[in-house]
């Protein structure tokens, strides 16, 4: 019975493609009122249930993109993401989308991917499928249904100084050269290096707009980078192609432009550097996130410790050059 009574209240309760529904008329309503109510719930989740069966995964990836864009880092890195994600949703009604995370996971295993890979793009499919609650577009939580794959291990590779400067000495490009450079000494992104505008007070500022974290924050220039000359002049697609071709010669093919953003927080962490001041300088949105970087090994640090040695001794021997 979708109508009833309990104590000295109407209450109403219903059901439409598997979500339960109910509520109550209040204190002093009669019957009627309980059964107007009951209709008009039933109403609206109907027309929502109808609106969702009519739209697409598609559609909400689209509208996802159209309000979030601007808002999105590493745009090219994320259209591959998107393109490998739209090879499974194409046609299929957004109440499906906990079937394209299933062919997303059953695809990327058949064809070899990693787990990373793979959950880079159940991550897009959840979000998605969020947001589209968020619209009114679903009137189930149906992302909390889509898991991400165990088995995925942070991956965080730490250089030396020497690492570092054999890195950057192996770019043809000195634009290339002093964002690798940068990246190491102040834990900036790849998207921030590129956006980088201007030094100010011995900082680079950060926009919020530029921010992943959407926060501003002034990152300090280390003094051992006199040479350096904002913007940098340099796009995402020729840095990316440079860097992959220096790490190439360089000998280090495994090494992410990322992993510098790493090793700028082991090199302060060696220098003694408290969690709460590296998550600023990285900007992270809180220490949690920043705590992932106490699990560096022995080595790691003593590997830092002797970076930062070498950049204070270079730094003196600059600032405070032997007399004749």
């Amino acid at each position: 019975m979708s109508v009833y009574k309990r104590g000295d209240r109407w209450h109403y309760r219903f059901q439409i493609a598997g979500r339960q529904y109910s509520g109550s008329a209040g204190a002093g309503a009669g019957k009627a009122e309980a059964l107007r109510l009951e209709a008009t719930r039933r109403a609206e989740a109907t027309a929502g249930q109808q609106r969702t069966e009519q739209r697409t995964v598609d559609d909400a990836i689209a509208r996802w993109i159209d309000e979030y864009a601007h808002m999105l880092k590493g745009a090219s890195s994320l259209e591959s993401k998107i393109r490998a994600v739209l090879v499974h949703s194409k046609d299929t009604p957004l109440a499906e989308i906990v079937e394209v995370a299933h062919r997303i996971r059953a695809a990327g295993g058949a064809a070899g991917l990693s787990v990373a890979t793979i959950n880079r793009r159940l991550a897009i499919v959840r979000r998605v499928a969020n947001l589209a609650l968020e619209w009114g577009w679903m009137t189930e939580p149906v992302g909390k249904r889509i898991k991400l794959m165990a088995g995925e291990r942070p991956r965080h590779t730490y250089l030396s100084l020497a690492e570092v400067e054999r890195l950057a000495t192996a770019c043809s490009n000195p634009s290339c050269a002093m964002a690798i450079r940068l990246a190491a000494r102040t834990g900036l992104r790849e998207m921030e290096v590129i956006r980088a505008s201007s030094v100010r007070d011995g900082c680079i500022e950060v926009s919020a707009e530029n921010a992943k974290s959407g926060r501003p924050r002034l990152v300090p220039v280390p003094p051992d980078l006199p040479e350096l000359s904002l913007p940098l002049g340099i796009s995402y697609n020729q840095l990316r192609r440079d860097f992959e071709r220096a790490r190439e010669i360089a000998g280090m093919p495994s090494v992410r432009f990322h992993d510098l953003r790493h090793t700028a927080a082991s090199w302060w962490l060696a220098a003694g550097c408290s969690l709460a001041t590296v998550r600023d300088l990285l900007g992270h949105a809180n220490v949690t996130v920043t705590s992932r970087y106490l699990h560096l090994l022995p080595g790691d640090l003593k590997r830092g410790a002797d970076a930062v040695a070498a950049m204070n001794s270079r730094t003196e021997i600059a600032q405070n050059p032997p007399s004749d």
